[in-house]
């Protein structure tokens, strides 16, 4: 349990059952911090709390992307939806369980020459590399948006 002031509102940041909760608590007074405090820690524990960013970057690579996919749906017509998971079966296949956070552009470019020793035209592996930063960059901006 931790309580932390940022600016003039009172934050919290606690663990139940190993799972990470942060949250404003919306408030300056501390006394009402606390209060507000232990009621979402009870909430918590009885299952009724989301954690914070259910973890998104801390996802292995193809599960991150199956996550964010699922999210998109809506968005994209048939097509795209059939041409996006195709252009994603690679990266998956090179990533396998790399976390998102962890892909650097380093990663990206061993991506590419792989794909290129494996036969790829530049289309396709530039089709390919175009889908990664979505995915990790999504993964980013959810690890940080605390900070």
């Amino acid at each position: 349990m931790a309580l932390v002031k940022r600016g003039k509102t009172w934050h919290t940041h606690f663990f139940v059952d190993g799972v990470r909760y942060r949250q404003s608590l919306e408030t300056g007074d501390w006394r009402e911090a606390q209060a507000k405090e232990k009621v979402l820690i009870t909430q918590a524990t009885q299952g009724n709390l989301n954690a914070s960013h259910q973890g998104f970057a801390k996802l292995a690579f193809p599960q991150a992307a199956e996550s964010y996919f699922n999210g998109h749906k809506l968005e994209l017509g048939e097509s795209s939806q059939k041409k996006e998971r195709q252009l994603l079966v690679k990266p998956c296949e090179f990533f396998q369980q790399k976390c998102l956070f962890r892909i650097t552009p380093e990663d990206v470019l061993r991506f590419r020459e792989w794909r290129s020793e494996t036969g790829a035209g530049p289309a396709i592996i530039n089709m390919e590399v175009g889908v990664i930063p979505t995915h990790v960059e999504a993964g980013k901006a959810l690890a940080f948006a605390w900070c």
